[in-house]
């Protein structure tokens, strides 16, 4: 009867330690996977970046572009702009 319950009990051992290693290994792969997509993330994110910064440079030298080429209409665009922004925040801040 002693010797079944310490083989009971060694079998129960046997198995807690088999279910350790299946769990350490399902955080490794988990860990894996997850530093896999971060690592994709991270590369998206820099990409978009570039992307919007090239975006930004092309915007900025095009509005260069314009108002060295007329002067007179950018001037009347950056007033008007101005002045409408001017009086929504005015509008807005008045109506708070």
């Amino acid at each position: 009867m002693i010797m079944e319950e310490v083989q009971r009990d060694k079998n129960l051992i046997d198995e807690i330690k088999m279910y350790e290693k299946k769990a350490k290994e399902i955080e490794r792969r988990a860990k894996e996977k997850y530093m896999e997509q971060v690592s994709d993330i991270k590369q998206k994110l820099s990409r978009a970046s570039e992307e919007a910064s090239v975006r930004a440079k092309e915007v900025i030298d095009n509005v260069g572009t314009y108002v060295k080429e007329n002067p007179q209409k950018a001037a009347v665009i950056g007033f008007g702009v101005g002045l409408g922004l001017g009086l929504a925040l005015g509008w807005f801040f008045k109506k708070k």
